[in-house]
């Protein structure tokens, strides 16, 4: 009885899994689930055969129903449907029934019971079966997605390395003449500041996985937000030959966040933009005002957006297929940090696109300042050229144990007119700082002897040294390092490669603090 309606019921469901197609990594085939259902029922009938004298013409529900659990888990509602039948059958055998014989109605409340727990195992397991499937589905999905990213990792690592050694190996030869080297020193510029935004763009991810993302709300200009994200994609866009049309309003357009994260914002934008579009396109960055919001909009007429990624887009690791001749680079990341920025700021991104070939519309709404944060808040404007101080020479102490950016950052230094002085131990710093005093230190953190954090709690304990400024210069960039470096002392944070713009910053601070001194030792 169980061998002749298996077949049947097999051949049924291989042809439903082929109309269907593989339904993942961890199904079953279409025969395991009943050849488990089928030795389940053996088994049933062999510990039946070896207890019968025990069980006196019961069946035991836990025998007869184990078939059924055993069909729900391994294959879904379909083998446990008929694990239902084939175990009704199998019970009516053991308690002695026979065909044609009165059935009394405890028996037959009995039989409906059966089938009613059977039906509702059944769909529990093709509940169960489904999500197994999903579940499975998903795991591949992200397995997938992330060695896609692993490869777009190490196709855009390598991509700058390779243009960093080509230049710095033409650099060495004696021929080269100073068109050459000021062309060979751009390339390793921007391409060490293409590995710093990846680097930065990681480092971001780590902290919107764990929940970190800092927004320090201040009084921010919209309009210049959107000024130095245009300053920044300068180069691609000029380097990608497109066309950019910027419409912006005459008058600042003042909103509460953190400056920063908002240029990272339109130019994550800006650059997916121009990554997307070919050569020779037209991009359009928008700032449209309302009563209460900003609308920053950003077209373009590239490759677009098939229907199926556009609900996507903004997940992590998510990107349109790429082109082997890595026109679009990226790590299908920007457009996931947009949205987590956009979130902490309170506002939307949205995304339109008609299709392949169509180009894309993204837009993001920000939250204007109202009127009570308006009272509340100061608005710093910027410094004019007259108010602008020019930085006085200043004596500076290097510490960093590596040697191949402690000398070029000594000479950068030297060429702005610094006095510097460069050692590559924690021991060495303290006794130069013991015979000289110095008006800021650059130190490193991660020093052979003892780390930056001590050295900087032993310069401020010394009298002469108390006053200068001191600058951590590190790779350790999360905001625990920031943290922990002003809680040693630091006046400021700064993250290798060093930004030009920060440093400046960073050493004007310590002019600030000398020509101070100096006015107060006049007076």
């Amino acid at each position: 009885m169980v061998a002749a309606a298996l077949p049947l019921v097999m051949v049924f469901d291989r042809r439903r899994q082929q109309n269907r197609g593989a339904a993942g990594p961890t199904a079953q085939s279409g025969c395991q689930p009943y050849a488990w259902v089928l030795l389940s029922l053996l088994v049933v009938l062999a510990a039946n055969w070896i207890f019968s004298p025990h069980l006196q013409g019961r069946a035991p529900l836990v025998g007869i129903t184990l078939p059924i659990m055993i069909g729900a888990i391994c294959g879904g509602f379909r083998p446990a449907l008929l694990a239902t039948f084939l175990s009704l059958l199998v019970g009516i055998y053991i308690v002695g029934l026979r065909w044609g014989e009165p059935i009394e109605p405890y028996q037959q409340v009995q039989i409906v019971m059966f089938l009613i727990f059977g039906l509702v195992i059944s769909w529990f397991g093709a509940k169960h079966r489904k999500i197994q499937v999903e579940l499975a589905e998903l795991a591949l999905a992200t397995e997938k997605r992330k060695d896609d990213f692993l490869a777009m990792l190490g196709h855009e690592l390598r991509n700058p390395l390779s243009g960093i050694s080509s230049a710095a190996r033409l650099l060495k030869h004696a021929a080269m003449d100073a068109r050459g080297v000021a062309e060979n020193a751009n390339i390793i510029h921007r391409q060490v500041a293409h590995m710093t935004h990846l680097i930065n763009d990681l480092l971001d991810v780590s902290r919107v996985t764990r929940g970190q993302v800092q927004i320090e709300k201040t009084p921010v200009d919209l309009v210049a937000v959107m000024h130095a994200a245009v300053e920044q994609v300068g180069a691609l866009v000029e380097h990608r030959q497109h066309r950019l049309i910027v419409d912006l309003p005459n008058q600042p357009v003042w909103m509460l966040g953190d400056n920063t994260r908002l240029v990272q914002i339109v130019t994550n934008l800006l650059v997916n933009a121009a990554r997307y579009t070919p050569p020779h396109g037209l991009l359009t960055l928008t700032l449209l005002v309302t009563q209460d919001q900003a609308q920053i909009s950003v077209q373009d007429n590239g490759v677009g957006i098939a229907p199926e990624l556009a609900a996507h887009v903004f997940e992590l690791f998510v990107q349109a297929k790429r082109s082997t001749d890595g026109v679009m680079g990226g790590l299908g990341l920007g457009l996931s940090l947009v949205k987590s920025m956009v979130d902490a700021h309170g506002g939307e991104v949205s995304l339109y696109s008609a299709g392949l070939g169509q180009g894309c519309t993204i837009r993001v709404n920000l939250p204007l300042m109202t009127a009570a944060e308006s009272a509340l808040t100061t608005i710093v404007k910027p410094e004019k050229k007259s108010d602008i101080v020019m930085p006085v020479p200043l004596d500076i102490l290097v510490v960093d144990d590596n040697l191949d950016a402690a000398q070029p950052l000594a000479m950068l230094l030297q060429f702005d007119g610094h006095r510097v002085a460069v050692v590559h131990s924690g021991q060495e710093a303290l006794q130069l700082a013991e015979l000289d005093r110095y008006d800021a230190a650059i130190l490193d953190i991660g020093l052979p002897d003892m780390d930056g954090y001590t050295l900087a709690r032993r310069l401020r304990a010394m009298p002469h040294q108390s006053e200068a400024t001191l600058i951590a210069l590190t790779g350790y960039g999360t905001e625990t390092d920031k943290a922990r470096a002003l809680d040693a002392g630091f006046d400021q944070h700064l993250v290798k490669p060093v930004d030009d713009v920060l440093l400046s910053a960073a050493l004007k601070q310590a002019s600030q603090r000398v020509r101070s001194h100096l006015s107060s030792a006049i007076v």
